[in-house]
């Protein structure tokens, strides 16, 4: 099959959409399918176009936006829809002659241009959500919920064919937000990656982590993931454990965890990365005792699991979360077997959950060799592009 996607945002931006975009390409074209993917030129190092893996890479002009609360200071918003770009991408597609159009994240401008091509060519498209849109401020909020209940609800999702969603809480957001639509559950696809040994000394010394025990927490930091009960635990841990780091990757949008931290006095037990490249991530999760990040929602039981959680459970980790057990299905996240539920604003609690499992080694092995186990069984890109391909050919048949 010919497929097209559509991503805004698209390696080197470091996120999660990002990075399984990436992936999904390139392992479609390892199961002998082409893929032609149009992304937006956030950065201008990057090549305007590029065949990596055998994916054909058309990144388009665009204009870096500034960092918005409201979009929750994220540093790779971009705007793209131009008479220029929609003149080039629709040579794209009439060369590339696709078959199907996948589009990732509908809330970008991309989601406008793959919307524009389905109409003029008459061709299938298909749309991931990969984040539900909410914000931590009501005011914010107020302004997001009927740009995407109206707004992108009428002009994205409804002029699209299908729907994939990641889980069982994108699925529900989707419902409640759009309303009845075609769509259908296709996990995220991780893969077991060995990591590299030299780099991993090269990053315990650059973070001095020696000797340390090191709880680890990945992802962009944002007043949505603000690390606060992470934060908040550890005057307890290093009470017990004062040889104890949190180790913090990914961007830093948000003061709050370096305010607070200072507060407590354990500043000195909290090291922010910054961004790193993705195929650094193996290396990070080597050196970590545990890893452990959630998104503040108003109810952990709408909280997904995310790419990030899985990626450490595919290293054998210890994944501590706040979420829905039910994430990816019934029984399969079970509490204590292959991660470990925690509570929200309960620091004291939390802090009692990790000492005990930094005081038991033989716990936090069983439980990784378990999450592994999950993630080769259940998200092997070998099931979601064997589901994923299905469900272009059922679109293509209809």
């Amino acid at each position: 099959m010919r497929i097209c996607m559509f991503s805004n945002l698209f390696p080197p931006v470091v996120s999660g959409s990002a990075t399984q975009s990436a992936a999904l390409a390139s392992e479609l074209v390892r199961r002998g399918h082409q893929v032609c993917l149009i992304t937006a030129q956030v950065n201008h190092e990057s090549a305007e176009y590029e065949g990596v893996e055998g994916v054909e890479i058309h990144r388009l002009p665009a204009l870096r936006l500034p960092k918005m609360g409201i979009a929750l200071n994220f540093p790779w918003l971009s705007y793209t829809y131009t008479r220029a770009n929609l003149r080039r991408v629709t040579s794209i597609v009439e060369q590339f002659k696709p078959d199907v159009l996948h589009l990732h994240n509908h809330m970008f401008d991309l989601s406008f241009s793959a919307v524009r091509m389905r109409k003029q060519f008459g061709i299938p498209l298909v749309v991931t959500l990969h984040t539900v849109i909410k914000h931590s401020n009501p005011i914010y909020n107020a302004i997001l919920s009927p740009i995407d209940r109206l707004f992108l609800r009428r002009w994205v999702i409804r002029q699209s064919d299908m729907l994939i969603h990641p889980d069982v809480n994108i699925e529900q957001y989707a419902l409640e937000a759009f309303g009845a639509f075609p769509g259908i559950i296709i996990p995220y696809g991780i893969a077991i990656q060995q990591p590299d040994e030299q780099l991993i000394e090269t990053l315990r010394s650059q973070h001095n982590l020696q000797d340390k025990r090191v709880i680890l927490s990945l992802g962009h930091v944002h007043e949505i993931r603000n690390r606060k009960d992470l934060v908040a635990a550890l005057p307890d841990v290093l009470a017990t454990h004062p040889n104890t780091v949190l180790l913090i990757v990914g961007t830093v949008a948000t003061k709050t965890p370096a305010l607070l931290a200072q507060e407590l006095g354990v500043k000195h037990a909290v090291i922010f990365t910054g961004a790193v490249p993705h195929a650094h991530i193996p290396a990070y999760l080597a050196l970590a005792d545990l890893e452990a990040h959630w998104l503040n929602q108003d109810d952990p039981i709408k909280t997904s699991l995310g790419i990030a959680s899985l990626e450490a459970m595919s290293m054998g980790k210890v994944v501590m979360a706040a979420a829905n057990s039910d994430t990816y299905g019934p029984k399969l996240l079970r509490d204590g077997e292959n991660f470990v539920l925690v509570k929200t604003g309960q620091p004291h609690a939390l802090a009692q959950q990790i000492v005990a499992l930094l005081d038991d080694p033989m716990r936090r092995e069983d439980i990784g060799a378990e999450a592994r186990a999950t993630i080769e069984g259940h998200f092997s890109w070998d099931n979601v592009c064997a589901k994923t391909v299905a469900l272009y050919q059922q679109l293509v048949r209809s």
